[in-house]
């Protein structure tokens, strides 16, 4: 036992070194700028991009161990969101205002549909094992999760009517962000989703697990910083040198890297047949990508001279619009807290069609049809829609009123 043991402490901790290393080459390929060639700078970044998101997630989820309070719950969600907001940031502040949406709808339709499909797809592998999923059942405590992002989503949809992303429209972003915060994410009988390199942080003594995600989040912090600052410019340069459409990738291939961390781990919960945590886990950085982003990039744009309010041209309305569909979507699948695997599968090949065929007139009509197929599963589910909306401090009367949950369940 001993033995197993030791050889799992060097496991991690070697898990840990690695992604520390690729950080470290990131910060180093950034220092070096333009100096080098454009597909090996991009490269070097791509790897510190995901060394940081892996330091990030490792670190911010053995944290939760010793989280109290809504100031430490604040900071470590924030440290989670570094990579994107960064990139979003950057993007915004040097005024590419074609590009500045890129990210935020590449990452929030990833997380989102990942959210509802996984735990379908993670059905099947099981099953071609010979085992079973359990029956997926999520949190109580999820309901403001999904009320934030049908509220983000309504949100965004003005944004899209008015054709620009204004300094008024982030503070109201910005304000459901606090709230999100201020009103806590997930049940208090929800326990924290720590597995792997994280778990083995989480189970050392009280001191060793301070001093080593302290450690951990300080190094990424600062390394994210100059990696992801650097990460779309050296991108793009690769990209042009062939030919790439400079706003597919600066949507797809951040994200790939930025939510790595996040996707793996809430693969992992979902094999390990704990799929209401993984759930859990994509939708809270959904709520991060859909409030606090948007409400970050109007003050950066801002900052960088560009002015009072961000436009957007018809293929950013567009973009936006898709996400929009895609987060009504996501919530009418989960609002019953009990998914049908259907709605899944509705979003996997709306996800597919529009990644195989990128054109705006092939994702304005997905995301028309995704708001069609919304509209129809809300109305179908329309008894969930009033526990959803009690999550709110608006509906804590009704919620009273509704009493005690009767599917409370810990997942």
């Amino acid at each position: 036992m001993t033995r197993v043991r030791a050889a799992l402490q060097m496991q991690w901790q070697r898990r840990v070194a690695a992604a520390g290393a690729c950080a470290l080459i990131g910060v180093l390929v950034a220092t070096a700028g333009p100096r080098l060639p454009a597909l090996l700078s991009a490269a070097g970044l791509a790897v510190g991009i995901l060394g940081t998101s892996l330091l990030l997630a490792w670190g911010t989820t053995a944290a939760q161990a010793d989280v109290s309070g809504r100031l430490v719950i604040l900071f470590v969600a924030l440290v989670a969101a570094l990579p994107e907001l960064t990139v979003e940031v950057q993007l915004a502040i040097t005024r590419q205002a074609q590009l500045v949406t890129a990210n935020l709808t590449g990452a929030t339709r990833l997380d989102l549909t990942a959210a509802v499909v996984m735990p379908a797809l993670g059905s099947v592998l099981l099953r071609s094992r010979g085992q079973t999923m359990p029956r997926l059942v999520l949190n109580p405590g999820r309901r403001l999760d999904l009320a934030v992002l049908a509220l983000a989503a309504l949100g965004s949809l003005f944004v899209v009517a008015r054709g620009r992303l204004t300094l008024i429209a982030g503070a109201v972003f910005g304000a459901l962000y606090v709230l999100y915060m201020v009103r806590g994410q997930g049940g208090d009988d929800e326990q924290p989703a720590a597995i792997g390199v994280a778990a083995q942080i989480a189970s050392l003594d009280r001191a060793s697990r301070r001093r080593l995600y302290r450690a951990l989040l300080g190094f990424a912090a600062a390394a994210v910083f100059t990696t992801a600052r650097a990460f779309p410019g050296e991108l793009l340069r690769a990209g042009q040198a062939f030919g790439i459409d400079p706003y597919l990738l600066i949507q797809w291939v951040i994200p790939l890297f930025t939510e790595v961390p996040e996707l793996v781990v809430a693969g992992a919960l979902v094999l390990y047949r704990r799929p209401a945590q993984g759930v859990a886990l994509l939708l809270a950085a959904s709520v991060t990508q859909s409030t606090l982003a948007f409400a970050s990039i109007p003050a950066a744009y801002l900052l960088g001279g560009g002015g009072t309010a961000l436009p957007l041209a018809g293929r950013e309305r567009v973009e936006l619009l898709l996400t929009a569909s895609t987060t009504l979507m996501a919530v009418a699948a989960l609002a019953s807290l009990e998914p049908d695997r259907t709605d899944g599968w509705i979003m996997a090949a709306a996800f597919g069609i529009q990644t195989l065929f990128p054109n705006w007139p092939v994702r304005l009509f997905a995301a028309l049809a995704l708001l069609v197929f919304a509209l129809d599963v809300l109305l179908s589910r329309r008894r969930s829609l009033r526990p959803i909306a009690a999550a709110l401090p608006l509906g804590a009367r009704q919620h009273h009123r509704l009493g005690p949950d009767r599917h409370r369940t810990t997942p």
